[in-house]
C-alpha cells in the first residue's frame, strides 16, 4: 500500500517515493501492490486547485465591483469627469459664449465708427439675434452650477438679458448714432460690460476656493481684467 505524508506518497514496504500523479498498481521499487491512495491524493489536490482558482475569480470580481462603485461615486461628485470644481466647469461652458459676445460688440463698434446707418442697423440686428440665443445658453449653464458660484452665474444671465434690452433700444433708434437713445443704449452696454467683468472675477475667486486656477478657465478672448 501507499502512505501519504503531507504532499509526498511513500511505499509502506520499502519507503520508495511515489509521484502524486502516479497511476501504477505496484510500487516501482519493490513491486508491492498499491492501494488507490496516490490517485485519491491527486484528486484532492486537483480539487483544491479548482477551489483556489474559483476563489481568485471571486476576489477579482469583488475588486472590480468596488472599483466601479468608487468611480461612480467620484463621477456623482464631479459629473464632468475633469476633476474641476463647479465654478471652473461652468466657466469652460461660458467662455465661448463670452468670447462671441466680445466679437459681436467689437463688430458693432466698428460699424458705429464707420457711421453708415444701414451698416449700423445690420450689426445691431445681428448682435440682438445672437444675444437672444445667448441668454438661453447662459441660463442653461447657470442652471447646472452647484456651490457658492451658482448665484454669480445667475447674475450673468441677467447681464446678458440686459444686453438684449440695450440692443433692442439701439435698433429702435434707427441707427441714429448721434441720438440720445443711441448714447443711452451704448452706456447701458458699457455698464453691463463692467458688471460682467466684476462677476467673472468673483467667480474666479470661487475657483481658487475650489482649488482651480482661474487663468486656466477665464480666457484672454473673454477680455476680462481682474
Amino acid at each position: 500500500m501507499a502512505i501519504t505524508t503531507g504532499l509526498t506518497v511513500h511505499c509502506s514496504a520499502c519507503g520508495a517515493e511515489i509521484p502524486l500523479d502516479a497511476r501504477a498498481s505496484f510500487c516501482p521499487a519493490c513491486g508491492l501492490p498499491l492501494t488507490p491512495v496516490a490517485e485519491d491524493t491527486a484528486d484532492v489536490r486537483r480539487s483544491v486547485n479548482r477551489w483556489l482558482v474559483l476563489l481568485a475569480v471571486v476576489v477579482a470580481a469583488s475588486a472590480l465591483a468596488l472599483g466601479l462603485l468608487v468611480w461612480r461615486l467620484v463621477r456623482s461628485m464631479d459629473p464632468s469627469g475633469s476633476g474641476e470644481g463647479p465654478a471652473a466647469g461652468a466657466m469652460d461652458e461660458l467662455a465661448p459664449i463670452a468670447e462671441d459676445w466680445i466679437a459681436e460688440r467689437e463688430h458693432l463698434t466698428d460699424e458705429t465708427d464707420v457711421g453708415d446707418p444701414a451698416g449700423v442697423l445690420l450689426a445691431v440686428g445681428d448682435a440682438a439675434a445672437w444675444t437672444e440665443v445667448a441668454v438661453e445658453d447662459v441660463a442653461e449653464v447657470a442652471g447646472g452650477v452647484d456651490g457658492d458660484s451658482a448665484a454669480l452665474y445667475q447674475q450673468l444671465v441677467a447681464v446678458f438679458d440686459g444686453r438684449l434690452d440695450a440692443l433692442r433700444s439701439l435698433e429702435a433708434s434707427g441707427g441714429a448714432i448721434a441720438s440720445a437713445t443711441w448714447a443711452a443704449g451704448q452706456a447701458q452696454l458699457d455698464a453691463l460690460g463692467a458688471e460682467s467683468n466684476e462677476l467673472i472675477c468673483e467667480i474666479g475667486g470661487e475657483m481658487r476656493e475650489e482649488g482651480d486656477d482661474p487663468e486656466a478657465h477665464i480666457t484672454p478672448a473673454m477680455d476680462v481684467d481682474c
